[in-house]
Formats: C-alpha cells, sequence, structure tokens
C-alpha cells in the first residue's frame, strides 16, 4: 500500500490513509443460456416446402447468437485470466489465440458434423462453431489492438490518443483481413472455373437459407458488384467481433478506475476523510484522483483542526461559525445573559500538599465531567480560571430560557460533584466543595483579542455580579442575582439577607437556588 505523502497531510495521524484500487473483476460465469440456445438452434428446424426454392430454419440464428455469445464470454475470460502476466506474454497469446482459435473452430466443426445430421439439421450446429471461432479469433485481434496500445503507454497516456489509436488499429485490422479473405476468396474462383468466365453451380446450404441455381453467372471479369458485397459483408464479420471487444476493453479500463474515485466519493459524504484513490490509468484519470487525493487529505486535515478547534472554543461557538459558513468574526452585541461561575472551595490550600501532577489528575477528573454537565445544559464555557469555570446562556447562540438552563446546569453541576465524592472519586484530596455564583443582565458579547488571536467571551457588571456572588456562596449552594430568581417559577428561589459586594454601593440581595427552598436535596449521579 502506498502512503499519501503531501504536504496537507503531514498533521494527519499516524495509520495510513486506506488506499482504493480498481476491484478485482468478478469472474463471469459461464453462459449457460448461450450454450443453450446452440444446441435448441441445431434441432429446431421448420422447412417451407421445396417449391418454393426456399428451405427456413429459424433456429439458425438463435445459434450463431448463442455461438457468438459463447465465444465473446471465453475470449474476454482469457483477457483478464492474463491481466497480471506480464505485457509480452499477454501480447503472445493475443496474436496466437486468432489463428489457433479458428482452426480449433474448423476442426470442431468438422467434428460436429456428423452430430448435425443426427440432429436433422447438418449445417446449422457447425456453421455455429464455426463462426463461433470465428468471433473468438476477430475479438481477441480487436483485444491484441488494446494491448498494443497498453504497452505504448509512453506514448497513448491520454485517454484521447488511446481512442485514436484504437480506431486506426481496428481500421488496418479490419481491412486487412479482408482484403485477404477477399483475394484468397476471388483466387479460389477464379483458379476453379479456369474459363472467361466462372459459373457457379450451387446448392447453398447453410442451415438458414438454401438457394438453388443450375447456372447462374455470379462472377465474371467484368462484374465486381459480388466482390463488393463480400467485400462488404467480411468487413462487417471481421469488424463486428473486434470492435465490440476493442470498446468493451476500453470502457472497462476507465469504469474500473472510476468505481474506486465513486467509491472515495461515497466515504467522503459519510464523513470518512482517511481515503485516497491509487492514482494509475489515463493522465486524465491520473489528474482526477490526484485531485480528490488532495481534497480528501484538505478535508481530513481541516475536519481535525476544527475538532481540535472545538475543544477551545466550545460546541456553540463552533456552531455559530459554521452557520456563518466558517467566517470567524462574531461581532460585538449588548443582549441579556446568564452567567455563572463554579469554583472549588479551599483547592489552593490543597494543592499545596500535593504533586503538580496529582494537582492536575485532580482538576481533569473535575472538569472532565463538569463540561459533560454544561453541555448536556447546552451551556457555553467560556474559560477556566484555575480551577473555576465561567459558563455563559444565550450567548452566543439564542436561548430564552437562559435563565432557567443556567439555574438548572449549576444544581446539576454541584449534584454530579456530590455523586462523585460519594464515589471515591476525589479520595487523594478528602473530595472536592464547590460554590456556584449566578447573575443574570445585560452583557456585552463578542470577539475579545487581536486580529491573530481571539476568544469569544462576554463582559460587564453582570458577569462581575456573577464573581461576587461566587464568592460569598457556601460550598454546595447555588446563589443567584435578583434578576435570576424573577426569572425562575414561584418557589424556585429562597431570598437571602441583603449582602455588600465589591463595585457595588448599594447592598444587594442574594437568592438561593440550590439547595432548593423547603426541601431535603439528594445527591444523584
Amino acid at each position: 500500500m502506498r502512503f499519501w505523502n503531501r504536504r496537507a497531510a503531514a498533521d494527519e495521524a499516524d495509520s495510513p490513509a486506506r488506499l482504493l484500487t480498481p476491484a478485482e473483476r468478478p469472474r463471469q460465469p459461464f453462459p449457460r443460456l448461450a450454450a443453450l440456445a446452440v444446441g435448441l438452434g441445431a434441432l429446431v428446424n421448420i422447412p417451407i416446402p421445396e417449391s418454393a426454392g426456399l428451405a427456413l430454419a429459424p433456429g439458425f440464428a438463435v445459434a450463431i447468437l448463442g455461438a457468438a455469445s459463447m465465444a465473446a464470454w471465453l475470449e474476454e475470460r482469457i483477457y483478464y485470466r492474463m491481466a497480471r502476466r506480464p505485457m509480452p506474454a499477454r501480447l503472445a497469446l493475443g496474436a496466437l489465440l486468432a489463428p489457433v482459435g479458428l482452426v480449433a473452430g474448423i476442426l470442431l466443426a468438422a467434428l460436429l458434423s456428423p452430430l448435425g445430421k443426427v440432429l436433422g439439421d447438418e449445417a446449422t450446429l457447425a456453421v455455429a462453431v464455426f463462426l463461433g471461432a470465428w468471433w473468438l479469433s476477430m475479438a481477441s485481434l480487436g483485444s491484441t489492438v488494446i494491448l498494443v496500445i497498453d504497452a505504448l503507454a509512453s506514448i497513448a497516456r491520454r485517454f484521447r490518443s488511446r481512442i485514436i489509436l484504437a480506431v486506426l488499429g481496428l481500421l488496418l485490422l479490419v481491412s486487412s483481413v479482408s482484403a485477404a479473405a477477399v483475394f484468397a476468396v476471388s483466387q479460389a474462383i477464379s483458379g476453379a472455373v479456369g474459363a472467361e468466365k466462372a459459373h457457379f453451380n450451387a446448392n447453398l446450404s447453410i442451415g438458414y437459407v438454401r438457394i438453388d441455381r443450375d447456372a447462374g453467372a455470379i462472377f465474371s471479369k467484368d462484374d465486381t458488384s459480388s466482390l463488393v458485397v463480400m467485400l462488404l459483408c467480411l468487413v462487417t464479420v471481421v469488424a463486428l467481433p473486434a470492435l465490440l471487444s476493442a470498446c468493451g476493453k476500453l470502457a472497462d479500463a476507465v469504469m474500473e478506475r472510476l468505481h474506486p474515485l465513486a467509491a472515495g466519493f461515497r466515504a467522503i459524504a459519510a464523513g470518512d476523510f482517511d481515503v485516497r484513490v491509487e492514482e494509475a490509468g489515463s493522465v486524465e484519470i491520473i489528474d482526477l484522483n490526484r485531485g480528490f487525493n488532495a481534497m480528501a487529505a484538505h478535508l481530513g486535515v481541516a475536519t481535525r483542526m476544527e475538532r481540535a478547534f472545538g475543544t477551545y472554543l466550545g460546541k456553540q461557538v463552533m456552531e455559530r461559525i459554521r452557520a456563518q459558513h466558517g467566517e470567524a468574526s462574531l461581532p460585538a452585541a449588548s443582549r441579556e445573559a446568564s452567567v455563572f461561575f463554579a469554583d472549588v472551595r479551599g483547592f489552593t490550600a490543597m494543592s499545596e500538599k500535593l504533586e503538580p501532577a496529582q494537582v492536575l489528575a485532580v482538576l481533569n477528573r473535575y472538569f472532565e465531567r463538569v463540561v459533560e454537565v454544561i453541555d448536556e445544559h447546552e451551556g457555553y464555557l467560556n474559560k477556566f480560571i484555575g480551577d473555576a469555570v465561567v459558563v455563559v446562556f444565550n450567548g452566543p447562540i439564542d436561548q430564552p430560557d437562559h435563565a432557567e438552563r443556567a439555574v438548572r446546569c449549576a444544581r446539576a453541576l454541584l449534584q454530579a460533584v456530590a455523586a462523585m465524592n460519594a464515589a471515591g472519586a476525589f479520595a487523594d484530596v478528602g473530595g472536592l466543595q464547590v460554590g456556584v455564583g449566578l447573575a443574570t443582565g445585560p452583557v456585552v458579547a463578542g470577539n475579545l483579542g487581536s486580529s491573530k488571536q481571539m476568544e469569544y467571551t462576554v463582559i460587564g457588571d453582570t458577569v462581575n455580579l456573577a464573581s461576587r456572588l461566587t464568592s460569598k456562596a457556601p460550598e454546595g449552594e447555588v446563589w443567584a442575582s435578583e434578576q435570576t430568581a424573577k426569572s425562575l417559577p414561584a418557589g424556585e428561589a429562597q431570598a437571602l439577607e441583603p449582602i455588600r459586594v465589591k463595585g457595588k454601593e448599594k447592598p444587594v440581595a442574594p437568592y438561593r437556588v440550590w439547595p432548593k427552598p423547603g426541601g431535603v436535596e439528594a445527591a444523584v449521579g
């Protein structure tokens, strides 16, 4: 397997991309229907009365078609069976198959002639076998033309060039064989008669039509029309199998390269970007596959970058950027939002007794669950501040029920921490205690930073108030601002004594929203 080594894929995963190559051509089953047609064609014979001078055997055409189908199947089977052999061997076989197949067909037709007499039609079976052998021979010559073109790949690198060479090769083949056949037939007739005019006393029976003539002049020195007709017939008989064979091989050569490409596009549509298509075939196919591979590599890198980018920005910001078709500009806007801070109590003192690796392990264990809770409530995790988190609702995506969402999320966060403590998740520090402060009100939301690096954040008095309430809230409790409490259903918040907080001239009236008023809250996981 080749590995994709373009610069665009330098940051890909260590595992190699899956290489799509042409699938092995399925073996075509033996054409039993065609063999049955040959047998039935030899059996079916419905003659017209002799007085009409014509005996019609309708099974003859069926037998001929069946023989041609069997010959085409055999030639194709041999061609693709030799596909992995060296080119000289394939060329030699293609050149030998034509004369060998023709001689074998003549011998087989002679051997089957007595069987035809037994069946009641001595000509149909023999002629069908001979024409089948002829089809095999001519089809093999057509395939040989394609093999010669493949051998001249350095010359015929473009598919257009291959088509032109194939047409020229087939024209040369057909004209040569036809001219040789016409010359041989005309010489045989002239030599047999040896007179000024050749009279052909014939009782010609080929199983399909029998023509009786006592003394009809068919050829003469001045009559060339019959030779022209014979030439056209021979051209058709030579050209049809060779042309069909060559066109079939050219079409297969294209399609076997398009199938992996189609599979690659299906993989891309399904989100699998770790696929590559083998770069082989004509120049056009190679360019197409290279373009696909470059596209897949860039999409893979972009997807991994987006995934990594999303771990820093958060799902909500990524969704907003996707909705803007990749435009990262989130203009500043004043909007109402709910913000809460969740702070671990006494963690600074605890961390002084631990190794740095232990401190990070405890925090990451805690944040892993906290982030899950925030995602479940569709909050925007604005930032980590040491052992605290800042969560925003109604920014950057619209959430009309942001206050209730924020309260539910803060409650679930404390419940999750309590469940982890009960399960011994923080046994190395004796458990974590968290306090949450929540405020609702106007904020300024938007990108903050420089053109090279920025983050989506919220600022304003509401954010400051949430921070102040966090510092006042006891461990295991959620304190909310008055505006937050007013957004909740009745009985969901308990008013507390007004307190003074930094930055406020007048005392602030906090509300406890967890534990819920008048009830004993059980910690749940």
